[in-house]
Protein backbone atom coordinates (compact mmCIF):
# COMPACT_ATOMS: atom_id res chain seq x y z
CA UNK A 1 0.00 0.00 0.00
CA UNK A 2 1.34 3.55 -0.73
CA UNK A 3 1.95 5.61 2.26
CA UNK A 4 2.83 9.28 1.43
CA UNK A 5 4.74 9.63 4.80
CA UNK A 6 6.83 7.34 6.57
CA UNK A 7 9.51 8.05 9.33
CA UNK A 8 11.78 5.73 10.71
CA UNK A 9 12.49 6.39 13.98
CA UNK A 10 10.41 6.13 17.39
CA UNK A 11 11.68 8.89 19.62
CA UNK A 12 11.53 12.45 20.59
CA UNK A 13 11.97 13.79 16.66
CA UNK A 14 9.96 11.46 14.90
CA UNK A 15 7.12 11.18 17.08
CA UNK A 16 6.93 14.97 17.11
CA UNK A 17 7.24 14.97 13.79
CA UNK A 18 4.37 12.49 13.28
CA UNK A 19 1.95 14.40 15.69
CA UNK A 20 2.35 17.60 14.24
CA UNK A 21 1.70 16.63 10.61
CA UNK A 22 -1.49 15.08 11.96
CA UNK A 23 -2.55 18.18 14.32
CA UNK A 24 -1.63 19.87 10.44
CA UNK A 25 -3.58 17.75 8.33
CA UNK A 26 -5.79 14.95 9.55
CA UNK A 27 -5.85 13.48 6.24
CA UNK A 28 -2.26 13.24 5.66
CA UNK A 29 -1.33 9.36 5.44
CA UNK A 30 1.81 8.80 8.26
CA UNK A 31 3.53 5.55 9.45
CA UNK A 32 6.07 5.36 12.05
CA UNK A 33 8.67 2.42 11.79
CA UNK A 34 9.96 1.84 15.11
CA UNK A 35 13.63 -0.69 15.82
CA UNK A 36 12.52 -1.70 19.15
CA UNK A 37 9.46 -3.85 21.01
CA UNK A 38 8.45 0.11 21.99
CA UNK A 39 8.51 3.73 21.57
CA UNK A 40 9.92 6.52 23.20
CA UNK A 41 12.53 4.29 25.07
CA UNK A 42 14.68 6.68 25.39
CA UNK A 43 12.31 9.11 26.68
CA UNK A 44 11.92 7.53 29.88
CA UNK A 45 15.65 7.93 30.62
CA UNK A 46 16.15 11.87 29.83
CA UNK A 47 16.62 13.90 32.85
CA UNK A 48 17.49 11.57 35.43
CA UNK A 49 13.67 10.07 34.65
CA UNK A 50 11.65 13.07 35.13
CA UNK A 51 12.19 14.05 31.62
CA UNK A 52 13.76 17.52 30.92
CA UNK A 53 11.54 18.76 27.99
CA UNK A 54 13.51 22.01 27.15
CA UNK A 55 14.95 25.09 28.48
CA UNK A 56 13.28 28.47 29.19
CA UNK A 57 16.96 30.06 28.78
CA UNK A 58 17.30 29.02 25.06
CA UNK A 59 19.40 30.40 23.20
CA UNK A 60 21.81 29.04 20.13
CA UNK A 61 25.04 29.25 22.05
CA UNK A 62 24.24 26.33 23.83
CA UNK A 63 25.12 24.61 21.12
CA UNK A 64 27.75 23.58 18.58
CA UNK A 65 25.72 24.66 15.50
CA UNK A 66 25.23 28.46 16.59
CA UNK A 67 24.33 29.46 13.35
CA UNK A 68 21.84 26.88 12.72
CA UNK A 69 19.93 26.84 15.38
CA UNK A 70 19.59 30.68 15.83
CA UNK A 71 17.53 30.40 12.43
CA UNK A 72 15.43 27.37 14.00
CA UNK A 73 14.53 29.20 16.74
CA UNK A 74 13.11 31.93 15.46
CA UNK A 75 10.80 29.70 13.53
CA UNK A 76 9.79 27.80 16.28
CA UNK A 77 10.81 29.14 20.47
CA UNK A 78 10.51 27.41 23.44
CA UNK A 79 7.33 29.05 23.83
CA UNK A 80 6.13 27.29 20.72
CA UNK A 81 7.04 24.53 22.44
CA UNK A 82 5.11 24.76 25.64
CA UNK A 83 2.10 25.65 23.64
CA UNK A 84 2.40 22.06 21.80
CA UNK A 85 2.35 19.91 24.91
CA UNK A 86 -0.56 22.16 26.27
CA UNK A 87 -2.22 20.89 23.46
CA UNK A 88 -1.70 17.24 23.54
CA UNK A 89 -2.80 17.72 27.42
CA UNK A 90 0.51 18.06 29.09
CA UNK A 91 1.33 20.06 32.03
CA UNK A 92 5.10 21.68 32.53
CA UNK A 93 6.77 23.61 35.19
CA UNK A 94 10.11 24.93 35.50
CA UNK A 95 12.68 24.40 38.01
CA UNK A 96 15.05 27.03 39.91
CA UNK A 97 17.60 26.72 37.06
CA UNK A 98 14.38 27.44 34.48
CA UNK A 99 14.81 23.40 32.86
CA UNK A 100 11.52 22.73 32.09
CA UNK A 101 9.55 19.26 33.21
CA UNK A 102 6.47 17.39 33.22
CA UNK A 103 4.44 19.20 36.07
CA UNK A 104 4.60 15.33 37.63
CA UNK A 105 7.84 14.87 36.96
CA UNK A 106 7.89 11.74 36.02
CA UNK A 107 9.05 11.07 32.47
CA UNK A 108 6.33 8.57 31.80
CA UNK A 109 3.90 10.70 32.03
CA UNK A 110 5.04 12.77 28.88
CA UNK A 111 5.22 8.97 27.29
CA UNK A 112 1.80 8.15 28.05
CA UNK A 113 0.66 11.63 26.58
CA UNK A 114 2.24 11.39 23.44
CA UNK A 115 1.06 7.37 23.10
CA UNK A 116 -2.70 9.06 23.75
CA UNK A 117 -2.02 11.69 21.36
CA UNK A 118 -0.65 8.88 18.99
CA UNK A 119 -3.61 7.00 18.88
CA UNK A 120 -5.85 10.21 19.21
CA UNK A 121 -4.77 11.23 15.74
CA UNK A 122 -4.29 7.79 14.64
CA UNK A 123 -0.92 7.54 13.89
CA UNK A 124 0.15 3.59 12.67
CA UNK A 125 3.09 2.57 14.20
CA UNK A 126 4.67 -0.30 14.11
CA UNK A 127 7.13 -1.78 16.07
CA UNK A 128 10.21 -4.52 15.49
CA UNK A 129 10.88 -3.38 12.34
CA UNK A 130 14.82 -2.36 11.47
CA UNK A 131 15.03 -1.11 8.04
CA UNK A 132 17.40 -3.03 6.58
CA UNK A 133 18.03 -0.71 3.18
CA UNK A 134 15.79 2.33 1.48
CA UNK A 135 15.56 2.34 -2.03
CA UNK A 136 15.35 5.83 -4.05
CA UNK A 137 13.22 5.48 -7.11
CA UNK A 138 9.90 7.25 -7.34
CA UNK A 139 9.80 8.00 -3.99
CA UNK A 140 11.15 5.41 -1.36
CA UNK A 141 11.12 2.23 -0.87
CA UNK A 142 11.88 0.48 2.16
CA UNK A 143 12.51 -2.63 3.22
CA UNK A 144 12.55 -4.23 6.70
CA UNK A 145 13.75 -7.81 7.69
CA UNK A 146 9.94 -9.06 6.86
CA UNK A 147 8.56 -6.29 5.09
CA UNK A 148 8.55 -4.27 2.34
CA UNK A 149 7.01 -0.23 1.93
CA UNK A 150 6.37 2.74 0.08
CA UNK A 151 6.77 6.21 0.77
CA UNK A 152 6.42 9.95 -1.17
CA UNK A 153 8.73 11.77 1.98
CA UNK A 154 10.70 10.03 3.97
CA UNK A 155 11.98 11.03 7.55
CA UNK A 156 14.73 9.66 8.98
CA UNK A 157 14.88 9.55 12.60
CA UNK A 158 16.67 7.06 13.81
CA UNK A 159 18.41 8.22 16.79
CA UNK A 160 22.40 8.00 17.37
CA UNK A 161 24.57 5.55 19.05
CA UNK A 162 23.84 6.50 22.48
CA UNK A 163 22.44 3.78 24.90
CA UNK A 164 21.49 2.64 21.57
CA UNK A 165 22.16 0.39 18.43
CA UNK A 166 21.15 2.10 15.16
CA UNK A 167 22.22 1.92 11.76
CA UNK A 168 20.64 5.20 10.47
CA UNK A 169 24.13 6.70 9.36
CA UNK A 170 24.66 3.75 7.00
CA UNK A 171 21.34 4.14 5.85
CA UNK A 172 21.95 8.16 5.10
CA UNK A 173 25.75 7.23 4.12
CA UNK A 174 23.72 5.02 0.89
CA UNK A 175 21.32 8.04 0.45
CA UNK A 176 24.50 10.40 -0.18
CA UNK A 177 24.86 11.72 2.86
CA UNK A 178 28.00 12.29 4.76
CA UNK A 179 29.10 11.84 8.59
CA UNK A 180 31.51 14.06 10.85
CA UNK A 181 33.42 12.02 13.25
CA UNK A 182 31.16 10.30 16.10
CA UNK A 183 32.23 10.22 19.31
CA UNK A 184 30.59 9.56 23.01
CA UNK A 185 28.77 13.20 24.44
CA UNK A 186 27.44 14.14 27.90
CA UNK A 187 29.28 11.52 29.01
CA UNK A 188 31.39 10.39 32.17
CA UNK A 189 35.27 11.88 32.08
CA UNK A 190 37.73 8.72 32.48
CA UNK A 191 41.13 9.94 34.76
CA UNK A 192 44.49 9.23 34.63
CA UNK A 193 44.38 9.69 38.05
CA UNK A 194 42.57 6.86 40.60
CA UNK A 195 39.28 8.30 42.49
CA UNK A 196 38.12 5.64 44.50
CA UNK A 197 38.79 7.07 47.65
CA UNK A 198 36.62 9.73 46.56
CA UNK A 199 34.29 7.90 44.68
CA UNK A 200 30.36 8.91 45.28
CA UNK A 201 31.47 12.53 46.64
CA UNK A 202 29.76 15.28 44.92
CA UNK A 203 31.22 18.85 44.98
CA UNK A 204 30.09 22.48 43.88
CA UNK A 205 32.84 24.07 41.95
CA UNK A 206 34.11 25.88 39.14
CA UNK A 207 36.07 23.93 35.98
CA UNK A 208 38.57 24.59 33.62
CA UNK A 209 39.35 22.63 30.50
CA UNK A 210 43.07 22.94 29.48
CA UNK A 211 44.84 21.96 26.34
CA UNK A 212 48.57 22.66 26.95
CA UNK A 213 47.32 25.58 29.51
CA UNK A 214 44.86 27.14 27.31
CA UNK A 215 41.52 27.58 28.58
CA UNK A 216 39.33 25.70 25.68
CA UNK A 217 36.09 25.56 28.44
CA UNK A 218 34.88 26.65 31.64
CA UNK A 219 31.62 26.37 33.55
CA UNK A 220 30.96 25.89 37.12
CA UNK A 221 28.36 22.92 38.47
CA UNK A 222 28.02 19.85 40.32
CA UNK A 223 31.31 17.59 40.00
CA UNK A 224 30.76 13.47 40.89
CA UNK A 225 33.45 11.91 41.21
CA UNK A 226 34.02 8.26 40.02
CA UNK A 227 36.26 5.74 41.10
CA UNK A 228 37.93 6.33 37.43
CA UNK A 229 36.86 9.49 36.40
CA UNK A 230 34.76 12.53 36.68
CA UNK A 231 30.79 12.59 36.41
CA UNK A 232 28.16 14.95 37.36
CA UNK A 233 26.07 17.57 34.89
CA UNK A 234 29.29 19.91 35.23
CA UNK A 235 31.69 16.91 33.83
CA UNK A 236 28.92 15.92 31.47
CA UNK A 237 29.34 19.39 29.80
CA UNK A 238 33.27 19.20 29.81
CA UNK A 239 32.86 16.05 27.79
CA UNK A 240 31.41 18.10 24.88
CA UNK A 241 35.02 19.84 24.30
CA UNK A 242 37.31 17.18 26.13
CA UNK A 243 40.28 15.16 24.51
CA UNK A 244 42.68 12.79 25.82
CA UNK A 245 45.58 14.98 27.45
CA UNK A 246 43.74 17.59 28.33
CA UNK A 247 43.65 18.87 32.40
CA UNK A 248 40.28 19.29 34.52
CA UNK A 249 40.82 22.11 37.09
CA UNK A 250 38.50 22.22 40.25
CA UNK A 251 38.12 25.20 41.98
CA UNK A 252 36.51 24.08 44.89
CA UNK A 253 36.07 27.62 46.26
CA UNK A 254 35.35 29.99 43.65
CA UNK A 255 33.22 32.49 45.62
CA UNK A 256 35.04 31.76 49.15
CA UNK A 257 38.21 33.61 50.16
CA UNK A 258 39.53 30.11 51.46
CA UNK A 259 42.97 31.54 51.85
CA UNK A 260 41.73 33.99 55.03
CA UNK A 261 39.83 31.46 56.30
CA UNK A 262 42.90 28.83 56.43
CA UNK A 263 45.05 31.27 58.11
CA UNK A 264 42.43 32.06 60.85
CA UNK A 265 41.67 28.71 61.80
CA UNK A 266 45.22 27.75 61.50
CA UNK A 267 45.71 30.08 64.70
CA UNK A 268 44.18 26.78 65.93
CA UNK A 269 44.28 24.13 64.65
CA UNK A 270 46.54 21.63 62.02
CA UNK A 271 45.97 22.01 58.50
CA UNK A 272 44.54 18.49 58.34
CA UNK A 273 41.74 19.88 61.35
CA UNK A 274 41.27 23.01 59.33
CA UNK A 275 40.50 21.66 55.88
CA UNK A 276 38.25 19.05 57.42
CA UNK A 277 36.29 22.05 58.26
CA UNK A 278 36.12 22.78 54.36
CA UNK A 279 35.17 19.72 52.58
CA UNK A 280 33.77 16.27 52.73
CA UNK A 281 36.70 14.39 54.79
CA UNK A 282 38.19 12.11 51.93
CA UNK A 283 38.41 15.08 49.65
CA UNK A 284 40.40 17.11 52.03
CA UNK A 285 42.85 13.85 52.54
CA UNK A 286 43.39 14.10 48.80
CA UNK A 287 44.08 17.28 48.95
CA UNK A 288 46.70 16.97 51.73
CA UNK A 289 47.83 13.73 49.98
CA UNK A 290 49.30 15.91 47.04
CA UNK A 291 50.69 18.28 49.72
CA UNK A 292 52.68 16.30 52.36
CA UNK A 293 54.71 19.31 53.45
CA UNK A 294 50.96 21.05 53.79
CA UNK A 295 52.36 24.37 53.10
CA UNK A 296 49.37 27.01 53.33
CA UNK A 297 50.22 28.53 49.76
CA UNK A 298 50.61 25.32 48.18
CA UNK A 299 47.38 23.84 49.45
CA UNK A 300 45.65 26.91 48.56
CA UNK A 301 46.26 26.88 44.99
CA UNK A 302 45.72 23.02 44.99
CA UNK A 303 41.82 23.96 46.14
CA UNK A 304 42.03 26.73 43.84
CA UNK A 305 43.35 24.11 41.09
CA UNK A 306 42.44 20.36 41.45
CA UNK A 307 43.67 18.71 38.28
CA UNK A 308 42.68 15.90 36.96
CA UNK A 309 44.75 14.38 33.19
CA UNK A 310 41.72 13.19 30.91
CA UNK A 311 42.56 9.42 29.45
CA UNK A 312 39.10 9.45 27.29
CA UNK A 313 35.65 8.75 27.78
CA UNK A 314 32.96 6.44 28.86
CA UNK A 315 31.30 4.63 26.04
CA UNK A 316 28.27 5.38 24.28
CA UNK A 317 26.39 2.96 26.34
CA UNK A 318 26.92 5.45 29.52
CA UNK A 319 26.66 8.73 27.14
CA UNK A 320 23.32 10.53 26.95
CA UNK A 321 24.20 12.06 23.07
CA UNK A 322 26.29 11.12 20.41
CA UNK A 323 28.73 14.06 19.27
CA UNK A 324 28.99 14.23 15.08
CA UNK A 325 26.58 12.83 13.26
CA UNK A 326 25.26 13.92 9.19
CA UNK A 327 26.93 17.13 8.47
CA UNK A 328 24.53 20.20 8.83
CA UNK A 329 25.95 21.87 5.68
CA UNK A 330 23.63 19.22 3.90
CA UNK A 331 20.30 19.73 5.58
CA UNK A 332 17.48 22.99 5.06
CA UNK A 333 16.73 25.19 7.84
CA UNK A 334 13.22 22.94 7.77
CA UNK A 335 15.48 19.35 7.72
CA UNK A 336 14.56 18.81 4.42
CA UNK A 337 17.90 16.77 2.80
CA UNK A 338 19.74 19.07 -0.22
CA UNK A 339 20.49 15.77 -1.78
CA UNK A 340 16.87 14.69 -1.96
CA UNK A 341 13.87 17.19 -1.40
CA UNK A 342 11.86 14.13 -0.50
CA UNK A 343 13.70 13.19 2.13
CA UNK A 344 14.14 14.87 5.81
CA UNK A 345 16.64 14.29 8.55
CA UNK A 346 15.77 15.10 12.15
CA UNK A 347 16.86 14.55 15.44
CA UNK A 348 20.22 13.72 17.28
CA UNK A 349 21.55 11.52 14.03
CA UNK A 350 22.13 15.32 12.98
CA UNK A 351 25.91 16.92 13.80
CA UNK A 352 23.80 19.06 16.33
CA UNK A 353 24.63 18.87 20.43
CA UNK A 354 23.63 21.14 23.21
CA UNK A 355 24.73 21.00 26.37
CA UNK A 356 23.16 19.57 29.82
CA UNK A 357 19.77 21.24 30.80
CA UNK A 358 17.24 20.16 28.08
CA UNK A 359 18.82 21.63 24.59
CA UNK A 360 19.20 18.33 23.38
CA UNK A 361 15.44 17.36 23.82
CA UNK A 362 14.13 20.67 22.72
CA UNK A 363 16.23 20.38 19.65
CA UNK A 364 14.41 16.76 19.15
CA UNK A 365 11.31 18.20 19.15
CA UNK A 366 12.07 21.02 16.92
CA UNK A 367 13.77 19.48 14.69
CA UNK A 368 10.19 16.96 14.12
CA UNK A 369 8.07 19.88 14.23
CA UNK A 370 9.76 22.62 12.10
CA UNK A 371 10.15 19.46 9.48
CA UNK A 372 6.44 18.49 9.97
CA UNK A 373 5.63 22.08 9.26
CA UNK A 374 7.16 21.79 6.00
CA UNK A 375 6.03 18.59 4.90
CA UNK A 376 2.71 19.39 5.70
CA UNK A 377 2.99 23.14 3.72
CA UNK A 378 4.05 21.01 0.94
CA UNK A 379 1.07 18.63 0.55
CA UNK A 380 -1.08 22.01 1.00
CA UNK A 381 0.57 23.19 -1.94
CA UNK A 382 0.45 19.79 -3.86
CA UNK A 383 4.17 19.80 -4.45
Amino acid sequence: MKRKIIIIGGGASGIACALRMKMRNPELDCLILEQNPRIGKKILKTGNGKCNISNLRMASEHYNQPDFIARCLESFSVNDLVEFFRRLGLLLRADAAERLYPHSEYANTVLEVLLQALSKYRIEVLCNQRVREIQQGDGFEILTEDSRFFSDVLVIATGSLAQEKTNGYELLGNLGHSLTPLEPGLVALATKENMSSLRGIRVKCRAKLLDRGKIIHEESGEILFKEKGLSGILALNLSRHARPGNIVSLDLFPDVDILRFLEEALAEKSMDEALLGTLPKMLAHEVLKRNINHDLQAIHATLRGLTFEITGKFGYEFAQITLGGVRIEEINHDFSSKKNQNLYVIGEILDVDGGCGGYNLHFAWMSGILAADAIADRFEKNL
